[in-house]
């Protein structure tokens, strides 16, 4: 029976034997991943960090996904430049739900010791190395560790929040609670949503009050399977109440299948998929609509396009929605949102988001008027043909591109 050999402990001390010139320089990629890149500095000062990609002689990029048990899954991808270019390493590995910021964050720390050794071994910095590993297990150690999994793969979750804001003539009251679960394979995924949000809104104006309820609950749940390379297919089923949209009730239920260009497992670095839906919805108001109905029932389909890469230059995503109604071609809603993070040059980053939609299937708009207090307050939705929200930002640093040093005194003051 193989050994597993797990280590414990990689330790980087500083020696006055080596000079600093003779490490190579680091340089964090963390993108969007919670990497802990503080902590990291700190923990790795035995390198020397720099603030240029282009500078550095190894690039740590970070990323990471959740996954099934509400942890994350790290990449560590390790690219080496200038003499060390082509000393290229992988590391993955996972954190569990369970697991505090404290373990969260050595976990990575541990791995990213683990990734720079193929560096370093054939350098004069392997005197500075110190590995442990635990002795190895017994045949009877080995097979008490195989246990089976009581829940086979099924994970279960139940939440709650609230927040409750205000001034002297006005108050926002907001509670909520989902209970959510699934089992997820290697080739398989279900998993279900379940959610209550419970929003008061209220304005005193000429000593007079106005309040606004605008509850919402639902479920949404999925299921889907690969049947061949690159190929998934399974269903959606999704139903929900909200006043602020006059729905009484809508549930809809569709088939759906899915093309991946690139292979699945490497999404968290690039991504191009395609999701098509097609199925039923029924609709039923709580109040009469503009088009005179109460209750309908409606064919309609869905497009689903996202694009994504995370690269050492930054990262890029993309996603296009069209969803149409096959009963009346006229209603359909098309959105894109795009998000891009650029490191352009030495000091200089670039980041981008926006977001837009052409909005032409607002069949649930009531024929009653809308109170202006209930304008205000967001009880209820408006009819509108586009929406639309952007950001941008350049940032510009310059100065020292090596200093790694951290210094937390007087941090959070305002």
């Amino acid at each position: 029976m193989k050994l597993r050999y797990l280590i414990i402990l990689l330790f980087l001390s500083i020696t006055s034997s080596l000079s600093a010139q003779d490490k190579p320089k680091l340089f964090i990629n963390c993108q969007q991943a919670r990497c802990f890149e503080t902590f990291l500095r700190t923990e790795l000062s035995y390198f020397t960090f720099t603030r240029d990609q282009a500078m550095a002689d190894i690039q740590i990029l970070i990323t990471d996904q959740g996954n099934a048990s509400g942890g994350r899954n790290y990449q560590l991808n390790f690219i080496g430049q200038h003499a060390l270019e082509g000393t290229d390493n992988l590391v993955e590995f996972g954190t569990d739900q369970n697991d505090t910021e404290s373990i969260a964050r050595q976990k990575i720390l541990n791995k990213i010791n683990q990734g720079l050794l193929p560096f370093i071994t054939n350098t004069g910095m392997v005197e500075d190395i110190r590995v442990i590993f635990p002795k190895g297990l017994t045949e009877k150690d080995a097979s008490e560790k195989k246990e089976k999994d009581p829940w086979n793969n099924w994970i279960f979750g139940l939440g709650g929040s609230g927040r409750i804001s205000g001034e002297s003539n006005k108050r926002s009251v907001n509670f909520s609670g989902n209970f959510r679960g699934g089992r997820t394979t290697e080739k398989s995924k279900y998993s279900f949503y379940t959610y209550m949000n419970q929003n008061t809104n209220s304005v005193t104006l000429d000593e007079e009050t106005e309040t606004v309820k605008a509850n919402s609950y639902g479920f949404n749940t999925v299921y889907v399977t690969s049947f061949a390379k690159n190929w998934s297919i399974g269903g959606l089923m999704k139903g929900f109440h909200s006043i602020y949209s006059n729905i009484d009730f809508s549930s809809s239920l569709a088939p759906a299948i899915e093309y991946s260009i690139f292979p699945i497992e490497n999404f968290n670095k690039e991504q191009f998929r395609w999701i098509y839906q097609a199925g039923f919805r029924r609709l039923n108001y709580i109040e009469t609509t503009i088009f005179d109905m109460n209750l309908e029932t409606k064919p309609y389909h869905q497009i689903t396009s996202i694009l994504g890469y995370t690269k050492p230059w930054g990262n890029f995503s993309a996603e296009l929605n069209g969803y149409q109604y096959l009963d009346d071609p006229t209603k359909y809603r098309l959105s894109m949102e795009l998000e891009l993070s650029w490191r352009v040059l030495q000091g200089v980053s670039l980041r981008f988001y926006g977001r837009g939609a052409q909005i032409k299937n607002q069949i649930s708009l009531a024929q009653a008027e809308t109170s202006n207090e209930e304008i205000l307050l967001g009880g209820q939705q408006l009819p509108t043909s586009f929406d639309y929200y952007t950001s941008f930002g350049l940032n510009f640093t310059f100065g020292s591109v090596n200093n790694s040093i951290v210094n937390p005194r007087f941090s959070g003051v305002n």
